[in-house]
């Protein structure tokens, strides 16, 4: 074929690839934009050195970084579209999520809710009894100064009432002065009249002389009948047969103090108090009679019934005869003298009850009433002790503003006061009292505070102690549960011991004989998180890293750290196990085979399934905190180094463990060990290891489990004969430049798009690597291109690298099989020889044909693809060749070379010339 022909020919693969593969175009015009952006950053003119500068690119420089940005930015793989919520469901959502956090604290640590609940009791304690107790002075402390009130008040009204009922005393004096009637009568109005002018506010209505208990006379007195001077009526009353102030007279005549009737409602309107004082004469013979005419009923009016002659005292039917006459001080009675108050006028202008009002107090002054009067006014209360309003403020009852005192109206309307209300004080709350007494009769003031006996501050105190306390408790709780918070993350990332150390300022170090490190990452992860989205690993890494964690916790195990995809742990420190070094190391164990049990059946996010690496080594090493930023607890030593060594030269899901951590594991016994031989271990040198396959069932010791564990059927089949060795896989280690090519057939190097349309199909795990023989040689001509495996197993890559002669095999090259995304990919001609050499870091098997024609040699270019997979070319007509494990027949194919289907363990050659080569899989002989 001439070399005029190649482009013909790539356009119809082109075409090909698009008319098969639809997604394959968009994804090509997506990188081709890509590097072309990077292309007119550069301003590069010449498209093959563009190419050239690319390939040549050093991992991890800034042009590599922005070609990786680039790539990445139009080919991320899985779009996580967010859920958008509410600022309400969201600030929900946090509430829910600390409230569980909170309650999860509360239940490991009971103290943390304990103590602030113990503050919070002893500050509702302490404080409601300070607030109440305080409350309770200040209230007795209200009652005593309310005592003190009323009881200078019921002393003022004794001394005014006094006052008022002064005129009975001086007729009584009058009368005793002078006792003959016509000397009494006729000098009695004048005096009298004066009296009432000099009486306290006018409250003296009438002056009355009394003798042998009938009303002979009367001042002030108007006009000659009823009909102009009501008090006519009570002319001719004959107080000695009153059956219904008998108890009042009686107590008079007996006593000889004056007595009070009333407060009452008198006859002629209006409510009056009656002062009733007994005259007696000393000395006096029996029968005098001190000239008192006889009284004739009937002489002034019909109201004086019936019409009689009166001579002396009528005693019929009364208690008063052993009063009349005193033979051991030979007093003689004379009569009676009555004062009449007005109860309106001395209530309204003297009392001054009103000032009680004004400091903030409510009151009832009332008498106690006769059962006589309970029958006559109010015979529901007959039965019981009560007692007659007389005097009240406003807020205890309140009066009709048209309401009269007996048909006397008030100075201002709803100010009367009738004497219609019983047991008032009933309705003042705890009130205080004070006794009057004037002369017999018998007045008691109550009183309370308007506003309460309790100060108005208790309540809102006790709420805002109660308040106070809360905030003060929840305070607590809540600074309580963040350091346990705190104190728990602290402790799951440094331990105990070393947290006081470091408080102190001091370094902490600290020695192990013997420790037992694992080491273990997730197979293929860097090709895994290319094609996922960044918060998809995170949410695959911490599921994983959850479990583990609980399992590290179930073995009384300590993380160390956890590094992209590696997990690191420690069995024997920081504390010194006191089962020892054998005890440890099987703890150790039984994590790694509950790891690698669990990932073989563990279901991540996204539906993905990982397999991993678990290596473990036993030796001395020494505990340090590092650094005064972000410190952190971690080993030192070649323990660690080694572990980490045993971990990468692992296989998936097997657990690799050196023959210290083997011996170990045999002093503790229950564990199947399956020898592997020697290996070569970087920077070790050649190691015996051995694959920890299994336990028995343990019922006690230093990590017990009810079943046994068998993990030998859950790895891959055993490596092919004669290969003692696998080369270290590390993910940070996957970065190829590429060896120069040379073109010498004299066709221009240009940019060929190729797209494998086959895939390589085994009846094994294609995860497995191996060595094998090297390929058939390679055809000559052309220039290489891109050989791809849309069709394979999701992250399958079959790669080689070769840097042989033409026609021949020079030497064998590395081919592995890694991960890759399932789209095709797009990768420019192969470097200039000016490039560096070919660098290979990965862990490889089978070989690479040589190229043909007349090329010098072949090569196949690395650089990276799809979501930071990887993509090979073939080089110059050479011929790429990957090796699997098992039986059965692969199908190949490949742009510009042959295709075919070749069994296993045979040798396929690419076509003479052309560009291009073939994709062979199996091991053979050369060709």
């Amino acid at each position: 074929m001439s070399e005029s022909d190649g482009p013909t020919r790539e356009a119809s693969t082109i075409n090909l690839a698009h008319e098969q593969y639809p997604a394959f175009q968009s994804f090509t015009q997506r990188i081709n934009s890509a590097l072309g952006s990077f292309r007119d950053r550069k301003n590069k003119q010449d498209h093959a050195s563009v190419l050239s500068g690319l390939s040549g690119l050093r991992a991890g420089s800034k042009g590599q970084l922005e070609v990786d940005k680039s790539i990445w930015d139009l080919t991320k793989g899985v779009k996580v579209q967010e859920q958008q919520v509410s600022t309400a469901q969201s600030a929900w959502q946090a509430i829910c999520t600390d409230t569980k956090t909170v309650m999860t604290t509360v239940r490991r640590d009971p103290k943390v809710a304990f103590i602030p609940l113990l503050l919070l009791l002893l500050l509702l304690g302490g404080g409601l009894w300070a607030v109440y107790a305080s409350a309770a002075q200040e209230t007795e402390h209200r009652r005593q100064v309310a005592q003190q009130v009323v009881r200078d008040k019921a002393l003022y009204l004794e001394t005014e009432l006094a006052k008022a009922f002064m005129p009975a005393y001086v007729c009584s004096v009058y009368v005793r002065r002078d006792p003959s009637w016509p000397a009494v009568n006729g000098s009695f109005p004048p005096m009298a009249l004066e009296m009432i002018r000099l009486s306290k506010a006018g409250s003296v209505l009438t002056l009355s002389l009394i003798p042998n208990g009938v009303i002979y006379t009367m001042v002030p007195l108007n006009g000659s009948s009823p009909a102009d001077d009501l008090n006519w009526r009570a002319i001719g009353k004959d107080w000695l047969q009153d059956k219904y102030n008998q108890d009042k007279v009686l107590q008079a005549i007996s006593t000889r103090n004056l007595t009070i009737i009333g407060p009452y409602n008198l006859t002629q309107g209006g409510i009056g108090m009656v002062a009733m004082l007994s005259i007696n004469i000393t000395p006096a013979p029996a029968n005098a009679t001190f000239d008192i005419p006889p009284y004739v009923h009937g002489t002034l009016g019909a109201w004086q019934t019936p019409p009689r002659v009166q001579l002396g005292p009528n005693l019929t039917d009364t208690p008063y005869a052993p009063y009349m006459y005193d033979n051991a001080t030979s007093t003689k009675w004379w009569g009676l003298t009555t004062v009449l108050i007005s109860w309106d006028v001395l209530r309204e202008n003297v009392t001054q009850l009103e000032d009680l009002e004004l400091q903030g107090y409510e009151y009832v002054l009332a008498r106690p009433v006769l059962r006589k009067e309970l029958l006559q006014a109010r015979p529901d209360l007959a039965n019981g002790s009560h007692e007659l309003a007389v005097a009240w403020s406003s807020g205890v009852q309140a009066v009709p503003l048209n309401a009269t005192n007996n048909r006397l109206p008030p100075r201002k309307p709803g100010a009367a006061r009738p004497l219609v209300y019983y047991d008032l004080h009933e309705r003042l709350l705890s009130p205080v009292s004070a006794l009057i007494r004037v002369e017999g009769a018998q007045l008691t003031l109550y009183a309370h505070l308007a506003a309460g006996w309790c100060p108005a501050w208790r309540s809102p105190m006790a709420a805002v102690t109660v308040v106070l306390a809360v905030l003060l408790s929840l305070l607590l709780f809540l600074v309580l549960v963040n350091r346990r918070q705190h104190m728990r993350l602290l402790h799951a990332m440094i331990p105990k011991k070393v947290i006081s150390t470091l408080r102190r300022g001091k370094v902490f170090t600290e020695s192990f004989e013997v420790v037992t490190v694992l080491f273990s990452d997730i197979v293929s992860y860097t090709t895994m998180s290319a094609q996922m989205a960044p918060i998809e690993v995170v949410q695959m890494l911490d599921e994983l890293y959850v479990e583990f964690d609980n399992l590290a916790e179930k073995h009384k195990l300590y993380k160390l750290d956890t590094i992209g995809d590696a997990f690191m742990l420690v069995g024997g420190a920081p504390e010194s196990d006191v089962e020892g070094a054998a005890a440890a190391a099987a703890r150790v164990a039984q994590m790694a085979l509950d790891m690698i049990l669990l990932t073989s059946t563990k279901v991540l996010a996204g539906g993905h399934v990982v397999k991993i690496r678990v290596g473990v080594h036993s030796g001395p090493a020494v505990a340090a905190v590092v650094g005064r930023k972000a410190p952190k607890y971690t080993l030192f030593g070649d323990t660690v180094n080694t572990a980490s060594r045993m971990e990468s030269n692992g296989s998936p899901m097997r657990i690799h463990v050196s023959a210290a951590t083997a011996e170990l594991l045999g002093q503790a016994g229950g564990f199947t060990l399956e020898p592997r031989g020697e290996i070569p271990v970087k920077g070790k040198g050649v190691m015996s290891t051995y694959w920890v396959t299994g336990t028995q069932a343990w019922q006690s010791g230093p990590c017990p489990r009810a079943e046994a564990a068998d993990i030998s059927g859950l790895h891959p089949l055993p490596l092919a004969p004669g290969v003692a060795t696998i080369a270290e896989n590390k993910e940070a280690d996957r970065c190829l430049n590429p060896p120069p090519a040379h073109h010498a057939g004299g066709s221009s190097q240009r940019p060929v798009v190729a797209a494998a349309l086959a895939c390589v199909t085994t009846g094994a795990d294609n995860n497995n690597t191996s060595s094998a023989p090297a390929g058939g040689g390679g055809g000559g001509g052309g220039a290489g291109g891109v050989v791809m495996s849309p069709g394979c197993k999701p992250g399958r890559r079959l790669s080689a690298l070769s840097n042989s002669t033409s026609g021949s095999n020079s030497r064998p090259a590395a081919a592995t099989a890694v991960p890759m995304p399932t789209a095709a990919s797009w990768v420019g001609p192969p470097p200039p020889p000016q490039q560096q050499q070919q660098q290979d870091r990965h862990e490889t098997s089978g070989a690479g044909g040589a190229g043909g024609g007349s090329s010098s040699s072949g090569s196949n270019a690395l650089v990276r693809g799809v979501g930071g997979a990887e993509v090979v070319t073939g080089g110059v007509g050479g011929a790429v060749e990957g090796s699997a494990r098992g039986g059965g027949v692969r199908r190949v194919a490949a742009v510009g070379g042959a295709a075919a289907a070749v069994p296993a363990g045979a040798a396929a050659a690419g076509a003479a010339g052309g560009q291009g080569g073939v994709l062979a899989s199996g091991s053979g002989p050369s060709g």
